[in-house]
């Protein structure tokens, strides 16, 4: 190749000599120049002809590649998964155990009345119905029915079980699980197995439960959407035109729709929060360093100042809470071997808790207008706390556009020149397009561009100036950005505790789940839910209600602002009647079990009023 590429560029470089000597049409250009300076020219404008042609040629050849091995990849887990369905055809699976909440199955499994194996069996044909409808399954694990068994003869052998014994779980795609692919939707990371189990992996497999399946994720990760070149478009399981949010969205959809009673996912700007509201279950993204990150895949090797945190995801608030517990008693997350996990036990008696709580709430955040749909959710929270003997005062977060732009600016601080190198010879999910074209336009460019852009949405600002870390290009800012979030941080804490503030609940989206096709155009709305990264504050989802005829009535005469992403909100949460409507429960840092008792008072008075 290059010897090739020498000779073409000698052929050129001649031609070029030739072009410049003789002919007549270019005698002027000749003029009061040094013949050095004219072979300088035919020299760098030979480089330039070949050169482009390679590299094209040659991202093509890369580009055909990652294909073929996508391709390869997408053989082979077929091909499991075909023998996974034959092997279930003639195995006892009971219809049962997917009907059943976790706490129940969790007792039965205890009792004897089902084995680790029948249950295990029950998930895994159930996942496989609903992937092949939604798209959320990538890849089953295949020695998970070897793990049953194992559980089944020492209960068998010992009695011995664990507090989580037979109950399986799904885990997100950029979860570590030993013999299986990280992929983060990006071609590159294909065939390159984990070689150890994740922290969260190895903590709830010591308490009994089983890894089954490993679940869709957005290309890099970075998105609310949930689809990428490698498996496709995952798809809302209340509404297949609408997205089950992202990162974490696989998973969302799987446990949603059934096929687990719990997931594991990952949060760095609303990823475990985002795909639980949209698809109508619970989750909790803990404070950083409260649950390991050990074994978690990263696009952002070594991003300071916003730290990516696992969380867990299931359909009830308990089952949500019991692990949690699990996880922080006895020490389990400590034997993982993760040097930066903070040894902070569970606390039992702020869960309990008797005391009532002062809570503060809000509709919209100042920034990004919610939907009458969401607000009215705040309001039925609102009302249920109030009438379990909790006091509501109103509380509005200070600044959020600027933290959405410090957030996204310190994200992208290395210009996201390891994203980029990721993606360099992939095909570009369609969501991911439109950041992408962002990040290549030079900060100058951006800024003689912003006043036209606040014409059409001063809502997109934070969001575009941010993007490829254009006001962080050395150290020294980076580090004046990380002193001004710390800065922010004290002002937003003296104000909750101004208030004596225990919790605050508020939306996690502008609207309900939007049309997978407009999620790369909404990124503004992530206002709410990063803002609790950027602070690292545990959060928890709760859903509430469903968007209703009367939501959608009020919207068409209410939401209308002259900003093209609100537009958009209101153009995409047209026609969302049925769709889940979810909230956020904000606590200070190092309280998830504040937070969790938040959502079971939530959570139980809720049900409690549905059942009357």
């Amino acid at each position: 190749m290059e010897k090739m590429l020498g000779y073409m560029l000698s052929v050129v470089f001649d031609g070029i000599k030739y072009v410049i000597y003789n002919n007549p049409y270019v005698r002027i250009i000749r003029l009061g120049f040094h013949p050095m300076t004219l072979s300088v020219v035919a020299i760098s404008t030979g480089f330039v002809v070949i050169y482009i042609p390679f590299r094209a040629i040659n991202n093509r050849k890369q580009k055909m590649l990652l294909r073929k091995k996508i391709k390869e990849k997408l053989k082979q887990v077929c091909k499991n998964r075909e023998k996974l369905e034959q092997d279930l055809i003639s195995a006892n699976q009971n219809s049962l155990c997917v009907q059943l909440d976790a706490s129940e199955l969790l007792q039965k499994l205890q009792n004897g009345s089902f084995t680790c194996l029948e249950v295990l069996r029950s998930y895994q044909a159930k996942a496989l119905e609903i992937t092949s409808e939604y798209n959320c399954v990538t890849e089953f694990i295949l020695e998970a029915e070897e793990w049953a068994k194992e559980l089944d003869e020492e209960a068998a052998n010992s009695g011995k079980k664990g507090p989580l014994h037979g109950l399986p779980f799904s885990v997100k795609d950029n979860v570590g699980l030993i013999g299986y692919d990280s992929t983060v939707g990006i071609t590159q990371f294909i065939n390159q197995p984990a070689i150890e189990d994740a922290a969260m992996v190895v903590a709830l497999k010591k308490l009994g439960a089983i890894p089954f399946c490993k679940t869709n994720v957005p290309q890099t990760n970075m998105s609310f959407g949930c689809s990428n070149p490698i498996w496709g478009l995952t798809k809302n399981p209340w509404d297949k035109e609408r997205t089950p949010g992202g990162s974490t969205g696989g998973e969302a959809c799987l446990i949603a729709a059934g096929g687990s009673p719990l997931g594991i996912g990952t949060d760095i700007g609303g990823s475990v929060r985002l795909p639980a509201a949209f698809c109508g279950i619970y989750s909790i993204k803990p404070t950083t360093f409260r649950f390991s990150a050990k074994g978690v895949k990263k696009v952002t090797i070594a991003n300071v100042g916003i730290t990516p945190v696992p969380g867990i995801l299931a359909r009830d608030s308990h089952t949500v809470a019991t692990v949690t517990k699990l996880l922080l008693d006895n020490n389990h997350l400590q034997m993982c071997g993760d040097p930066d996990l903070l040894p902070i036990p569970w606390n039992e008696q702020v869960f309990i808790g008797k005391k009532k709580l002062r809570i503060g709430y809000y509709e919209d955040d100042g920034f990004f207008p919610t939907t009458p749909g969401i607000r009215r959710a705040i309001q039925i929270a609102k009302t249920t706390l109030e009438a379990s003997g909790h006091e509501l005062v109103p509380f509005v977060p200070p600044r959020v556009d600027y933290v959405l732009n410090s957030f996204i600016s310190i994200l992208t601080a290395d210009q996201s020149r390891y994203l980029l190198q990721a993606l360099s010879h992939d095909d570009i999910d369609p969501v991911l397009k439109p950041t992408l074209f962002l990040l290549s336009i030079p900060s100058v460019v951006k800024r003689l561009l912003q006043p036209l852009l606040s014409l059409f949405s001063t809502r997109l600002i934070p969001t575009y100036l941010g993007l490829g870390g254009n006001r962080i290009r050395e150290s020294h800012q980076l580090w004046k950005e990380i002193t001004k979030k710390n800065l922010y941080k004290e002002e937003f804490l003296s104000y909750w505790r101004k208030l004596e503030l225990d919790l605050c609940i508020g939306p996690c989206f502008a609207c309900p789940a939007p049309r997978s096709k407009d999620v790369a155009k909404l990124s503004p709305a992530l206002s709410y839910t990063s803002l609790y990264n950027f602070l690292d504050f545990p959060v928890g989802i709760v859903p509430i209600d469903k968007e209703t005829m009367e939501d959608q009535s009020k919207l068409n005469v209410d939401y209308n602002y002259y900003d093209l992403v609100c537009n958009l909100v209101k153009a995409t949460t047209q026609g969302a009647t049925g769709m889940p409507l979810a909230i956020q429960v904000i606590g200070l840092p190092y309280q998830e079990e504040m937070v969790l008792r938040g959502m079971k008072v939530l959570d139980t008075t809720i049900h409690q009023q549905l059942k009357s």
